[in-house]
């Protein structure tokens, strides 16, 4: 499986971006919760790397944190998967996606 570039990882997080508050598939913040407690983050940590970054005050000091912290809990495949839009399996077997 060939991975995306930079310039396409990078193109894919400004459209990310672009979308107010990046709509979550299913039980919304509820899978946000799942997410978080999978992956050691805050449900705002959360939002602010699967979504639009610069309303959260902790983009600044935080993202690039936050964006390995949760790579590493998902692991590269599923991580990739999700910010491609594809739908994920978290360990609990709850199912993840953004819309």
């Amino acid at each position: 499986m060939k991975l995306p570039s930079t310039k396409h990882a990078f193109m894919l997080c400004a459209v990310l971006a672009a979308l107010p508050g990046a709509a979550l598939a299913g039980g919304g913040d509820l899978q946000v919760r799942d997410l978080a407690a999978a992956s050691g983050l805050t449900p705002s940590e959360v939002k602010m790397v699967l979504g639009a970054r610069t309303p959260y005050f902790e983009y600044l000091t935080s993202y690039a944190r936050a964006q390995k912290q949760l790579e590493q809990a998902l692991g590269k495949q599923r991580y990739d998967d999700l910010m491609a839009g594809r739908e994920i399996v978290l360990d609990n077997g709850q199912r993840f996606a953004l819309r």
